[in-house]
């Protein structure tokens, strides 16, 4: 979660009138913020990552200024047009294909540029998804000649990166700069790169890596140049709205620039409000509470949102900057706000009853019990694993996108391979090895592709030099019987992870609920195993049905 540090002193340049330290410890947590901790001058509060807005005193002001002072909403902008251009290559549309932007006059102080970067670098992580969604340049404008830019260049191309004082080649950035190593995996191709240029040949930005030093802020910038590039142009403009109104906060005046791609023209930043309606029978629903028409609209103009009643709904303006609202719901989430969730009473129950665990839940704690009585050792290992590991087990592999290590790239769909990892770690303990792990595994739905299904399996391994198929049939038997669980039998199978004729799987009611047999040499090789090891692994929703 995002954590922002002010001074009182500094949130209260915002504000309407001056509150008292006690008084503004009061009202945040009403606006949906957790305060972390504060001093005598300081504090630090946690807010939600789709809260963007609250990313800066002035946004936190903005919200205490309509929430307690009762200032009238401010949805709409009247932006006027800049000078500035920007114009796109048609080479940038398979690296990073979008770039949007705006000019706003602001005279930054010590802490206002301090702010607006810690916004920056919070948009970047949050709907950003660490750049790889946008990246966000922030120039001193007074120091660029328009027009701009968007074009490619070859690794070669030198220019001089922020903090630096000699230029350096694309190549050298990505390879000694800390921002290059960071960010050079999201580069869609090695031998084109985006760059930012004005009308003087001069570097704005090698997006999404580093800004040229050239136009970097400073406490004497009164003007100021944002661009955002994206691979997805949804969340830029998102980022550019609360940019925006975040510059408006401070006082800034901002104007729209013109970006020219393919004969097509557009302003940005768009700030136009968006509209949903809310009925007043959910809010009961929802919240629990009957409030009039007119007490709903009051509501949200705590929130800075304004209602209107149409026919039997409220219709709801929302303040471009609201990224968080999509749905009625989370209008409703809004009105409770406006209302004050401080104010809700609790309800006595008119329902007792007694709780008691799952029917699954119950099985899980048996096979524990069981298995433990019977010499094993319980384990955990991880829901994401390795892809050669999984896929000798099983198939239709679900892929972790951009994994952060190739040990854990796909999710588990099988248990036995994790386990087999366990001994491998030790060989060098006391046989005989037996262990077992009851958890998660996910695989794609039959019928639906796109969505991924979890299962609760029992995974079992023993390793010693006498282990054998008959020996994890018996534990299986021996636990099937202490589950209760009849009419069940054995098939022989053929699986590559086991023994050929040293297999089979475990049939009940006409379903495969699970198999077992000797693990293959091969991988008893692969794992540097040194003794014989047999398994099973069972479905344990399944097993009850």
């Amino acid at each position: 979660m995002p954590v922002l540090s002010f001074r009182f002193e500094r949130l209260n340049s915002f504000l309407k009138r001056r509150l008292s330290k006690e008084k503004i410890l009061e009202i945040l947590p009403l606006l949906g913020l957790n305060i972390e901790d504060a001093s005598d001058d300081e504090i630090k509060v946690e807010y939600s990552p789709n809260r963007p807005d609250y990313g800066s005193p002035a946004g936190i002001a903005k919200a205490i200024n309509r929430f307690y002072f009762n200032e009238d909403p401010k949805i709409e902008f009247q932006l006027e047009r800049s000078d500035y251009k920007v114009y796109v290559d048609k080479n940038v549309k398979e690296i990073r294909p979008y770039i949007i932007g705006m000019y706003a006059k602001l005279k930054l102080s010590e802490e206002t540029l301090k702010e607006l970067i810690s916004l920056q670098e919070d948009l970047h992580d949050g709907i950003g998804r660490k750049r790889r969604k946008f990246a966000i340049g922030l120039h001193d404008a007074s120091k660029i000649k328009p027009p701009i830019y968007y074009t490619v260049e070859g690794p070669e191309f030198k220019f001089i990166p922020l903090y630096n004082d000699k230029p350096m080649s694309i190549q050298e950035i990505l390879s000694q700069t800390e921002q290059g190593k960071l960010y050079a995996h999201l580069l869609k191709r090695k031998n084109l790169f985006p760059i930012l240029k004005d009308s003087l040949d001069q570097v704005l930005s090698f997006p999404p890596i580093i800004n040229g030093n050239l136009t970097m802020l400073t406490e004497e910038t009164q003007e100021i140049f944002v661009d955002i590039t994206a691979n997805e142009v949804e969340q830029a403009e998102d980022a550019l709205a609360i940019l925006a109104t975040t510059l408006i906060d401070y006082g800034g005046k901002v104007y729209t620039v013109e970006i020219n791609f393919d004969n097509t023209k557009m302003e940005t930043p768009n700030l136009t409000p968006r509209k949903i309606y809310l009925n007043n029978c959910n809010i009961k629903k929802i919240l629990g509470i009957s409030l009039k028409s007119d007490e709903v609209i009051k509501a949200l103009r705590k929130v800075n949102m304004i209602g209107k009643t149409k026919d039997k709904q409220i219709e709801v303006f929302i303040p471009r900057y609201r990224i968080d609202i999509l749905h009625e719901v989370d209008l409703i989430e809004e009105v409770g706000y406006g209302f004050g969730y401080d104010k809700l009473k609790p309800l006595p129950l008119t329902l007792h009853q007694n709780g008691r665990p799952l029917k699954i839940k119950r099985i899980v704690r048996d096979i524990r019990e069981c298995l433990i009585g019977l010499g094993f050792i319980e384990v955990m290992t991880f829901y994401l694993a390795n892809k050669d590991d999984q896929e000798s087990f099983t198939e239709n592999l679900i892929e972790v996108a951009e994994p952060k290590a190739k040990e854990y790239n796909v999710l588990r769909t099988a248990i036995v391979p994790q386990l087999l990892k366990v001994l491998s770690s030790n060989i060098h303990e006391p046989y005989p090895q037996k262990i077992f792990e009851i958890g998660r595994t996910f695989k794609l739905r039959d019928r639906d592709k796109s969505s991924i299904k979890e299962e609760i399996k029992i995974a079992a391994l023993t390793t010693h030099n006498e282990s054998s198929f008959t020996e994890i049939k018996s534990v299986v038997i021996a636990l099937l019987n202490y589950l209760g669980i009849k009419n069940y039998s054995f098939k022989a199978f053929v699986h590559p992870y086991f023994i050929e004729g040293r297999c089979a799987v475990i049939i009940k009611n006409n379903r495969r609920i699970g198999v077992l047999g000797e693990i293959s040499p091969f991988y008893l090789q692969k794992g540097g195993l040194r003794n014989p090891a047999s398994g099973f692994e069972m479905d344990i929703e399944n097993m009850i049905l």
